[in-house]
């Protein structure tokens, strides 16, 4: 199985053990993946190795799993139920002709868009989102990236754990576990109808302090989407932030 990195990354929140993850999968099988395509399945009680994807619907149906991953040549799709935040998340990898925005509005369109205890997803580009969350110096230096210039902060531990580690809360493309749903700014996003009183505010309160690039309408349920598409370096800084602020207030 491959462990490259992948182009894009579907977050998906619900709330906690209430995603139809079986669900879930099955459109994403049957969209992207042939039935003989070779896949492992892991969960704390189960593992399988080089299974047939068609097989894992089975195992999905006939199990109580709280948490599992399935790793193919080209996606990685995983489930937890996150106790601290109250809700659960399913994390889809894979390249972006996999994941294009179409395939991504048609799953979740499909699956969840109809379904109460589905809070939010987006569709971000997974290395930018991941170099924009970068707290560690360590992980500064093992990927051979410089910090200079960048903001620190105390990591706010006692001494002697405490140390200087790179403050990303101003970063455009950080995101932020919140009690039920995560705070993040991105290209593409989709809203369930429980959003709105988890975060207090209303879509025509959202709508209305979204700038003109963004176009933001109710099919099914509320999507929001840019212009230029996923987000992928601070070019779009600015738009980045108007999307967070009109979304989550000033944060």
């Amino acid at each position: 199985m491959s462990s490259e990195p992948h182009d894009y990354a579907l977050w998906i929140i619900g709330r906690r053990r209430h995603l139809d993850v079986s669900q879930i999968w099955s459109h994403f099988h049957y969209a992207c993946i042939p039935d003989q395509t070779l896949v492992s399945f892991r969960s704390p009680d189960i593992t399988r190795n080089s299974i047939k994807a068609s097989q894992i619907e089975q195992i999905l149906d006939g199990a109580l799993i709280q948490s599992l991953e399935i790793l193919g040549v080209d996606f990685r799709f995983s489930y937890g139920q996150s106790g601290g935040q109250n809700y659960d998340r399913i994390f889809v990898e894979s390249s972006s002709f996999v994941l294009a925005p179409e395939l991504c509005d048609e799953l979740i369109s499909e699956t969840l868009a109809n379904d109460p205890n589905f809070t939010q997803a987006h569709l971000v580009d997974a290395n930018y989102q991941h170099l924009q969350n970068i707290f560690d110096p360590l992980q500064f230096k093992a990927l051979g990236l410089s910090m200079d210039g960048l903001p620190m902060k105390s990591n706010g531990l006692p001494f002697p754990l405490e140390q200087k580690i790179v403050d990303t809360d101003l970063n455009p493309g950080r995101y932020r576990l919140r009690q039920g749903y995560v705070e993040a700014s991105a290209g593409y996003m989709w809203f369930g109808e429980s959003f709105w009183s988890i975060i207090g505010t209303t879509p025509e309160n959202v709508q209305e302090a979204l700038p003109e690039e963004v176009s933001f309408h109710l099919d099914k349920c509320w999507k929001l989407a840019v212009a230029n598409g996923v987000f992928c370096n601070l070019k779009t800084s600015a738009l980045q932030n108007k999307i967070r602020r009109a979304l989550f207030g000033e944060v």
